[in-house]
């Protein structure tokens, strides 16, 4: 089974916000991805933003980063896209109602009104 947002793609709103920090990172998307916020947009568990941030400030950061290490520059950015992701109405945060872990994203299209990116 494909994930609700495999599926239909992320709500333009939230494509947005990801698009524009990656560019701003030089167009590395793994500090979004993979690092300290991959549970937000690595996993797209968008309604996790406000609880990522707070673990962000936890994060380390180096001057000469390793695998897995980052430097204050790219988790300004990171720490901006969940700022901006927590921002956004809950309404995009989420697969529509009745949508389950065995239920088919064909079956539960997106709003009408919403736009959706895929990825």
């Amino acid at each position: 089974m494909i994930c609700w947002w495999c599926h239909w793609g992320w709500p333009k709103p939230i494509a947005d916000i990801f698009d524009d920090c990656v560019k701003r990172l030089g167009d590395d998307e793994g500090p979004l991805i993979s690092g300290p916020a991959h549970v937000v947009w690595g996993d797209e568990n968008w309604d996790l933003a406000e609880s990522c941030l707070e673990d962000l400030e936890c994060h380390e950061v180096v001057d000469m980063p390793l695998a897995g290490e980052y430097v204050e520059s790219q988790l300004s950015v990171v720490r901006e896209s969940l700022e901006r992701l927590a921002t956004l109405p809950d309404e995009w945060k989420h697969a529509p109602a009745g949508y389950g872990e065995k239920s088919d994203p064909v079956d539960f299209p997106p709003p009408s009104n919403w736009k959706m990116v895929r990825r």
